[in-house]
């Protein structure tokens, strides 16, 4: 199949996105995420603009937002940015993400790429840190969560959207991170956000259950420390001050 033939299965993938996979959700779920992943990550409001990529219905910009941040986003999801113009959100846009990232260079304190890198083939991913460490201002910050693919479960979030290409570790994470040329790199694991007593529950459970799989691993690689096995990590790629 030629590169044509790729693209156009893309966008008709991409062109119902919200209908046929993401649905219509009020971003409850991502404000939790939100608060307790990617907000600690980020520097002071005042310290340069942040670009969300693949910002889907503008959630994750709704929120940075509200919190001070000069945040916008783009998406090449037709859909899902009408469902954000529809609800009054008029700071994401339509388009290719490299564009802009590209017309900034040196400009942007933070850039966010949630549920993002995995939809890239494997030279897409480098590219995106390469393009992400021209367009950040000296200690700005690339934040991004990707399927783990260390994690026992990873099939599940790698194969359950078909225009996914990618997984990834705590150790590809850092490998591409350092060829970018990042100065560091922080990697945590995503286990359920507690919210309640319901969701507490589920926490508790997962405790036990992935002290297992750790366990497992230690026992095979010999490694003590740094087992992530969630579904999902979040990394936070910082360029030099």
């Amino acid at each position: 199949m030629g590169e044509a033939s790729i693209s156009s299965s893309r966008d008709r993938l991409y062109e119902a996105y919200a209908t046929n996979h993401a649905g219509y959700g009020n971003g409850e779920a991502g404000a939790l995420i939100y608060r307790r992943d990617i907000r600690p990550a980020l520097p002071l409001p005042g310290f340069g603009p942040v670009l969300d990529i693949g910002c889907g219905q503008g959630h994750l910009v709704s929120l940075m937002l509200a919190d001070g941040y000069n945040a916008e986003g783009v998406d090449v999801s037709a859909e899902q940015v009408r469902i954000a113009w529809s609800s009054g959100l008029d700071r994401v846009r339509l388009g290719d993400y490299r564009e802009l990232m590209n017309a900034r260079p040196g400009q942007l304190g933070a850039i966010t790429a949630t549920d993002v890198l995995e939809h890239l083939p494997k030279p897409d991913v480098l590219d995106t840190f390469d393009r992400a460490m021209n367009a950040l201002t000296p200690g700005g910050v690339f934040i991004a969560r990707v399927p783990n693919a260390a994690s026992p479960l990873g099939g599940r979030i790698r194969y359950g959207d078909f225009t996914h290409e990618s997984s990834h570790t705590a150790t590809s994470v850092r490998q591409v991170a350092a060829a970018a040329g990042f100065s560091s790199v922080t990697v945590k694991a995503c286990p359920p956000v507690v919210h309640g007593l319901a969701s507490a529950t589920r926490l508790m459970i997962w405790k036990s259950v992935s002290a297992y799989w750790k366990m497992a691993l230690v026992a095979e690689t010999g490694m003590v420390r740094g087992h992530i096995v969630t579904q999902n990590l979040t990394f936070a790629a910082r360029k030099a001050g």
